[in-house]
């Protein structure tokens, strides 16, 4: 793995390790500042909605300071944050910082995103499953970091690990390389990307399903286990743990098979069988059956996510707009996730299955430009043979 590429993927750790650091007290501290139960999911909305404007806009902000100096000023602005944590005295005061933490989160991963595709044009599908990994790696070492520092030392330790690590990254930010910039066209449709560019919207799907497939285990999973399959809530943060160590270990292997196999076959399967797999989640009420079926879905998302990684970088390489696309399709991700954060709730009020079946459902939508390309390509395969053998 070359230097520049190495920091790069140690960044997004620290980034998404940030993102985990306070999530093992959240709800007791949020309940400390007078947060109701129903109240707790408004510091999280106000996160999303921080993450959504700021994508949206990451590639004018980039092109305009540069990514080098994109990427310090905005670790810089999360040292801050979270130095800045303990001294709230209101609820309000603490939405109004997880609004401002999303907005350095959402610049800093546009802009380690773009270095990533730009640097990996080499191995592209292992580069990009180690860079995929990093995700995972960063939320298991957030919440752990995290309740070693509140054990240690209360919130203000935990706060103040959180403010070292954005200087360190700040200083690390140094040493990565400038890229070249495009400043980005104006858009027709605030938060969409431009009509030009959605033709990447099939390559940039599994991308959106990382985010939704997550964000939706992260609300409906400890409902279900824990109301339907009889567990503890704080064995939930297991399912989680296994399925981020499966990722950060599988992926960057994974990864080479997207450079040896089509990534498009990969994610014709792939996306088909998490589909299925979720699906069936629903309609288990065993603690064994479920686990299982938990870890062999996380087990396909290992090998899902590089080869999307990989179609979406080939796609949009080398494209003179390419960071703006990597921000509005980053913009549009938001934008759907709080969508789900209303349909998702609403879904399992309903029907715990019929919460699942959607779920699955969206997987199954994305594989759809994928199997059909695979189709296609055996087609023209055989027809080529046909051919041959008249010949």
């Amino acid at each position: 793995m070359n230097k520049p590429f190495l920091i790069v993927v140690c960044l997004t750790v620290a980034v998404n390790a940030g993102m985990g650091l306070i999530v093992p007290i959240l709800p007791t501290f949020l309940q400390d500042y007078g947060f109701s139960i129903a109240g707790l999911s408004l510091p999280f909305v106000s996160l999303i909605i921080g993450r959504m404007l700021s994508k949206t806009c990451a590639a004018q902000i980039i092109a305009l300071l540069s990514n080098k100096v994109t990427l310090v000023v905005s670790f810089v602005l999360y040292a801050l944050v979270f130095a800045c944590y303990p001294l709230v005295e209101s609820a309000y005061g603490f939405i109004a910082l997880r609004f401002f933490e999303g907005v350095v989160e959402g610049i800093s991963i546009i802009c380690l995103t773009d270095l990533a595709i730009v640097l990996s044009r080499e191995n592209r599908g292992k580069l990009m499953g180690i860079f995929g990994s990093s995700f995972g790696v960063g939320f298991v070492v957030g919440p752990l970091l995290g309740g070693i520092c509140f054990e240690l030392g209360g919130a203000e330790t935990m706060f103040a690990a959180g403010s070292v690590m954005g200087g360190l990254a700040a200083v690390v930010s140094l040493m990565v390389p400038s890229i070249e910039q495009v400043p980005p066209k104006k858009r027709g449709v605030w938060l969409l990307p431009a009509m030009a560019h959605m033709k990447f919207l099939p390559e940039y799907g599994p991308s959106i399903i990382r985010r939704a497939v997550f964000f939706s285990f992260m609300m409906v999973l400890p409902l279900f286990v824990t109301a339907q399959l009889g567990l503890k809530a704080t064995e939930v943060a297991l399912y989680f743990t296994a399925s981020a160590v499966i990722s950060a270990v599988l992926m960057p292997f994974t990864g080479k098979l997207a450079d040896r196999i089509a990534p498009e076959k990969i994610l014709a399967l792939s996306l088909s069988l998490m589909a299925m797999f979720i699906m069936l989640f629903g309609v288990t009420g065993d603690v064994v059956v479920f686990t299982s079926l938990f870890l062999v879905e996380s087990l396909v998302f290992a090998f899902m996510l590089p080869a999307g990684m990989k179609v979406f970088a080939d796609a949009v390489d080398g494209h003179p707009e390419r960071t703006d696309i990597v921000s509005s399709f980053g913009g549009l991700t938001e934008a759907l996730t709080l969508v789900l954060a209303v349909l998702v709730p609403w879904l399992y009020s309903i029907d715990a299955l019929l919460t699942w079946i959607v779920i699955g459902l969206i997987c199954a939508l994305s594989a759809v430009p994928f199997v059909r390309r695979s189709l296609t390509a055996g087609s023209v395969l055989g027809a080529a043979d046909t051919e041959t053998g008249r010949i």
